[in-house]
């Protein structure tokens, strides 16, 4: 093969690029940043377990509620794994146990201290995002400001820290550990949202007026994943901007035809990373969402004040094995040289 594969979704990515290079200190995207992305962080240690999932936090809350020896368990357990069914897990597990009870087990599933930034982190953050979303209740993109020196982020954890506010920004939708609560998970906490948090839900619209809408680090069925395509849809109609959803989907046409009829468009990295030639899940997903985040770096146009980092491409060198990305389009040598003199 003579240079590098074209996705078939590549098109979008061209589209994101542009809307992210604008020419101006931020773009014109804004990005909402799933719990699949905190898997790329770095353990403090071997011992340290990784982020579960949705689907891993209803297994961690089944268990505590409908424990072995129960009728038709593996029934009921089949039904509410799922993302939609973890949320009502949260509702039965509070109303059983109490809401600090909820919240200890996500402070103790979520292992938030025994990780730091990883290398993804810093490059998700060094794009010109317009504001960075997230539904996480880690502090891992907090944590990994200080390795940034391109931009600077006001962080804003509740409704009090937003005037004043500048982007871009981080802007912690569902909660923040340790303390900033409530952790939004249960059914009602959904229901409630855009009530008791307005202050947070108009950021949201009011950057989707302005920006398309990049998603990282969410699943088809993850319940953030539907709440806020949901209301980007049902609110902002006509109006609704872009979304797209990039990761490694492995959509089927049926599944892409739903995403697209609720306005969202997949990038989907799988063609790239075939399950047969990545068998460890974890590996694939991070060298896609690596592949990704280097392709949106290299469509940065050239800059003088970049010269001769952004010829050497020695910033963000690609890990071993990871598929070519395609070619920025920067000056030549001699060109850059010329603009100094």
């Amino acid at each position: 093969m003579t240079g590098p594969y074209v996705l078939p979704d590549q098109m979008y990515i061209e589209q994101l690029i542009n809307r992210l290079w604008t020419g101006r200190e931020v773009g014109q995207a804004a990005v909402m940043v799933g719990a699949g992305f905190s898997r790329n962080a770095n353990r403090i240690t071997v011992s340290t377990p990784v982020f579960p999932l949705w689907e891993e936090l209803a297994s961690i809350m089944f268990d505590a509620l409908y424990p072995n020896g129960i009728e038709d368990r593996d029934e009921k357990r089949s039904k509410v794994l799922s993302g939609a069914g973890a949320l009502r897990l949260a509702s039965e597990y509070q109303e059983v146990f109490g809401r600090m009870e909820l919240d200890d087990l996500l402070l103790q599933a979520i292992p938030d201290s025994s990780y730091s930034p990883g290398l993804l982190h810093e490059m998700l953050l060094s794009l010109p995002w317009s504001d960075i979303f997230t539904t996480n209740y880690d502090t891992l993109l907090e944590r990994t400001l200080p390795l940034i020196y391109e931009r600077k982020y006001d962080v804003i954890v509740n409704a009090s820290d937003l005037p004043g506010s500048t982007r871009p920004r981080i802007v912690k939708l569902h909660g923040s550990f340790p303390s900033n609560r409530p952790f939004i998970i249960t059914e009602d906490d959904f229901r409630t949202y855009p009530r008791l948090f307005a202050p947070f839900v108009n950021t949201v619209q009011q950057s989707l007026m302005e920006n398309v809408l990049c998603l990282i680090g969410f699943s088809g069925d993850d319940p953030n994943f539907l709440y806020w395509t949901g209301w980007v849809r049902d609110n902002l109609g006509v109006n609704s901007p872009l979304i797209y959803l990039c990761g490694l989907l492995d959509l089927t046409h049926s599944q892409r035809q739903v995403l697209k009829k609720r306005n969202v468009i997949p990038i989907d990295l799988s063609p790239l990373f075939p399950k047969a030639n990545w068998p460890d899940a974890g590996l694939r997903h991070s060298k896609a969402l690596e592949w990704l985040l280097i392709t949106l770096l290299n469509g940065a146009p050239p800059s003088v004040m970049d010269w001769p980092e952004s010829l050497s491409g020695t910033r963000w060198k690609p890990s071993p094995g990871l598929p070519e990305t395609p070619s920025p389009n920067q000056l030549s040598n001699t060109d850059l040289q010329n603009i100094i003199r």
